[in-house]
């Protein structure tokens, strides 16, 4: 079942929430703001696909069919992930940054992941892990060096590493900014050789992460 293409009403909210991102997309302000478009579009094509499922599961209760249970990847703790965070509020976490899974359990049937983001800009509340991607696009410059004359792998990870070319700098932690998101705001990977979804942090780089939240949001005893 696919949702038909919406019919023209009068719906003030709807109005007037265009008119409000209308304007804010005009003044073309830097940063966050310049992503907007691309968020709300996107945001609408992710909700119109959860909809269908819901239609679907609705049309299968009303007729006693089996409800469409959804499979959803599963992420084991230190994964890195890349994740699209639309557009926060004040200092919230916006647009796509790399994080790291934090659940210590995960399952096929679970959407959602707690996450801890990272970004390569330093700040007084962000943890250093130093040179955490700069580290795994290393290891795929070295994959590349010894797979000489394997010409689609090579081809994969220069694809990889073309993706991945102005990621140079240390990486942080944003311990402070620690939130749970739906698993389709994660990107896909490029390819098998992919970084994302495919590659863990060090359990010493988990330890330092957990000291750092507990240090911030646990009651000191």
């Amino acid at each position: 079942m696919v949702i038909q293409e919406p019919k023209l009403k009068n719906n003030i909210n709807l109005d007037k929430s265009y008119i409000n991102y209308s304007m804010l997309i005009d003044d073309k302000l830097p940063y966050k703001f310049s992503y907007l478009d691309d968020w709300l579009l996107k945001k609408s094509k992710l909700l119109i696909n959860e909809a269908n499922d819901l239609k679907i599961n609705m049309v299968a209760k009303e007729n006693n069919l089996s409800i469409n249970q959804k499979n959803y990847k599963k992420y084991p703790r230190g994964t890195i992930i890349k994740a699209d965070f639309g557009i926060g509020l004040g200092s919230e976490m916006s647009q796509i940054h790399f994080a790291i899974v934090l659940n210590n359990y995960d399952n096929y049937k679970n959407n959602i992941l707690t996450v801890v983001p990272l970004t390569s800009t330093k700040g007084k509340f962000n943890l250093n892990l130093k040179s955490l991607i700069h580290d795994l696009i290393v290891d795929i410059k070295e994959q590349l060096s010894s797979c000489k004359g394997d010409l689609v792998k090579e081809k994969k990870l220069n694809n990889v590493l073309d993706y991945y070319k102005l990621n140079k700098n240390n990486t942080y932690a944003c311990c402070s900014l620690i939130t749970t998101i739906s698993k389709s705001r994660i990107l896909s990977p490029i390819n098998e050789y992919d970084i994302i979804g495919n590659k863990k942090c060090s359990e010493k780089i988990l330890d330092l992460i957990d000291k750092e939240i507990k240090e911030r949001f646990t009651r000191k005893i």
